[in-house]
């Protein structure tokens, strides 16, 4: 093997943790900002949970491509160079599979109980984030399991203080 082609392995084994630190975090951003975010009782006696879902992943997952985008041609000289394609791309997919899993409960949970099925099935998915997290670096199940909770604390705590700024 050359030097050259040993130097490509490592590469492309960075290339692919970075794209799945761009999906994970894009996966992790809509669950905390969306599923999270208390809904007015006169909206959730109305609406419809699957549209609902799918127009705040869309949305926020949108809005962060288009800043994604500008940013990369701003420190890319005007251009986007195919890392930040695929880095999008990776991006939307984390954002597709939160809100597949957020509509899950919606499918198999009755109307009454669809608000909460989401909400708790995605903290149980920021947690188990944390918990992988802390497992991936070394803790024990029971640190695991303390990290998974101080990360899902966390997580609650940025949504109340989003909801409460933005008055609801």
């Amino acid at each position: 093997m050359t030097d050259a082609a040993a130097g490509e392995v490592p590469r492309r084994h960075e290339q692919r943790v970075e794209l799945r630190k761009e999906a994970c975090t894009m996966a992790l951003y809509v669950a905390l900002l969306a599923a999270m975010t208390a809904l007015p009782a006169s909206v959730a006696a109305h609406a419809s949970f699957v549209p609902l879902i799918w127009g705040v992943t869309v949305g926020l997952a949108v809005a962060h491509w288009f800043a994604f985008r500008v940013s990369a041609r701003l420190v890319g000289e005007g251009r986007v160079r195919a890392h930040d394609v695929r880095s999008a791309g990776a991006q939307l997919a984390g954002a597709a599979a939160v809100a597949l899993l957020a509509t899950v409960p919606v499918v198999l949970l009755p109307d009454s109980a669809e608000v909460e099925g989401v909400e708790l099935l995605l903290a149980a998915f920021i947690a188990l984030v944390g918990y992988a997290v802390a497992r991936g670096g070394g803790a024990t199940r029971v640190r695991g399991m303390l990290y998974a909770t101080s990360v899902l604390v966390v997580a609650v705590a940025i949504a109340e203080l989003k909801n409460r700024l933005a008055g609801h």
